[in-house]
């Protein structure tokens, strides 16, 4: 005979049932809100130095000041503290121009500025022929010290460029430096166009590549130079990414996986330990080949020249590379403002992080300044880290 179960014995089931889960809900949120606290005083420690000298400035500060102009500060500061070059604060107004200038369509004045900060200013490291920066007189190697005014030694260099571009027919001033003078040109923005690829056959069948950027579709640009020049016999290559700064993973990888075996070519990887790798499959070419850089091959140009060397498929001759090993992302913030801030390590196929070391070339070679100032005037014999390239190549095929 089955038990009858009462009223009374009903509603005191359901009032146990309800302090238990009475209690095991305050559990919870008494260690949820336990370690929120604990978070809490671990902030005020790391940031007790900061209130008080804020309550320093309120109690005894005699001039005028904007707290959030100094806040804006502070946190320009803060990201310049990690010691990352490639990582910036920027403003709600610095961010809001950024994002309208990447909706417009662009002209240029013809100048490709070097991804790496030189003291407190970037670097001119190529000047397009007849563009508007030839024509007032810019020449490689300035010093690019101020965009309308604004200095450069607070831009990151998206920042940057994007500063210089704008809509064609529009006027932009830049203040060069140069051998320690300093000279506002004021330019008008026009169509420049500039090809990521120049080739051609030099004596002794030997291909020359030079490789401007790693910039969108460069990579289909590439594989047709290079087609071209097998077609017409090249017997060895020379890849030239001196003063390049650089570009995207993908074309990188597209480029390399005509060159390279099959295998690991480029993994990156984020905070959290995550990792992508970029592979090549078996078709590569077997020719001997060279690779050109300087001090100026920066971030996909050195781990173009890096992928090579590991895998012993190419010589690389010039000078040390700066060495960029991180990728960088636009995050925006709540209040507006944005932080572009490296996470992703870039790693070569034998693991190798190339970030503040770069790569060293396996014969140095250099030019002299002055050589390097007309870098893109250079007649073939002029340059000296071509020639060397050059016999290098031809020893290697018994010349």
């Amino acid at each position: 005979m089955k038990k009858k179960t009462t009223w009374g014995s009903a509603l005191m089931l359901a009032a146990l049932a309800i302090v238990a889960t009475f209690n095991v809900t305050f559990y919870v949120a008494s260690e949820y809100y336990r370690a929120r606290l604990g978070d809490f005083d671990k902030l005020e420690a790391e940031y007790k130095d900061f209130k008080e000298v804020a309550n320093l400035v309120d109690k005894y500060f005699v001039g005028e000041y904007d707290k959030k102009t100094m806040m804006e500060e502070a946190l320009k500061g803060y990201i310049q503290g990690t010691g990352d070059q490639w990582s910036s604060y920027l403003t709600e107004g610095e961010y809001q121009d950024l994002l309208e200038r990447r909706e417009r369509v662009y002209a240029g004045v013809g100048i490709t500025i070097s991804a790496g900060m030189e003291d407190s200013y970037y670097v001119i490291t190529a000047v397009t022929e007849d563009s508007p920066a030839e024509k007032a007189g810019v020449q490689v190697l300035d010093l690019l010290a101020a965009v309308d005014g604004q200095s450069v030694a607070d831009m990151t260099y998206d920042d940057l460029t994007d500063r210089v571009k704008g809509e064609q027919g529009t006027e932009v001033e830049l203040t060069i430096l140069r051998e320690g003078i300093a000279q506002k040109l004021t330019l008008t923005r026009e169509e420049v166009q500039t090809p990521g690829v120049k080739a051609q056959m030099l004596e002794g069948n030997i291909g020359l590549i030079r490789i401007e950027s790693f910039s969108r579709n460069v990579d289909g640009e590439f594989e047709q130079k290079l087609q071209g020049l097998l077609d017409q016999g090249a017997q060895a290559l020379v890849f030239d990414v001196r003063f390049n700064p650089g570009g995207f993973v993908d074309v990188l990888v597209n480029m390399l996986d005509l060159l390279l075996p099959k295998g690991a070519i480029i993994s990156i990887t984020d905070k959290e330990g995550q990792s992508t790798t970029y592979s090549s499959n078996e078709a590569c070419i077997e020719l001997p080949m060279a690779v050109l850089c300087n001090e100026y091959s920066i971030s996909a140009a050195e781990f173009f020249a890096a992928s090579l060397q590991e895998y012993g498929a190419a010589t690389v001759v010039g000078g040390h590379t700066l060495g960029k090993g991180y990728a960088q992302t636009l995050i925006p913030l709540s209040g507006g403002g944005a932080v572009n801030l490296s996470t992703s390590r870039y790693y070569t196929a034998k693991g190798v992080s190339l970030a503040g070391v770069g790569i060293a070339p396996d014969v140095e070679a250099e030019l002299s300044d002055e050589k390097l100032a007309n870098f893109y005037t250079l007649s073939l014999e002029e340059d000296d880290q071509l020639q060397t390239a050059l016999e290098t190549l031809r020893q290697q095929m018994g010349e």
